[in-house]
């Protein structure tokens, strides 16, 4: 096997174990297809061929799924603040209107 040819496939495999998992999913692929298009151009020795082809095999039942990014989801909008505050109803005095209290009772 010609250096030329086994250098890119090394250091695509020595890459892949510190990627995120969606760069190992897309190297790993690159690697299979490089390694399938050497094999097939009988550009790998007959006796290297099935260790490669087993190992970039083991390798793709290993390779991690990849997810798209989810989004942050932002927190709803606070509601509306009025422009001016509720006035407190009766202005704070009570003067004994009703309640069973003074005038106007049975008894």
């Amino acid at each position: 096997m010609a250096r030329a040819d086994a250098r890119p496939l090394i250091l695509l495999a020595q890459r892949i174990p510190g990627e995120a998992p969606c760069a190992q999913a897309r190297d790993i692929r690159s690697l299979e297809a490089k390694a399938a298009a050497l094999v097939n151009a009988q550009r790998i020795p007959a006796r290297l061929q099935g260790p490669l082809v087993s190992g970039v095999h083991l390798l793709r039942t290993q390779m991690p799924i990849c997810l798209p990014p989810v989004e942050k989801s932002t927190p709803p909008p606070p509601p509306p603040v009025s422009p001016t505050p509720p006035k407190p109803h009766g202005g704070g005095k009570h003067h004994g209107h009703g309640h069973g209290h003074g005038k106007g009772g049975k008894g």
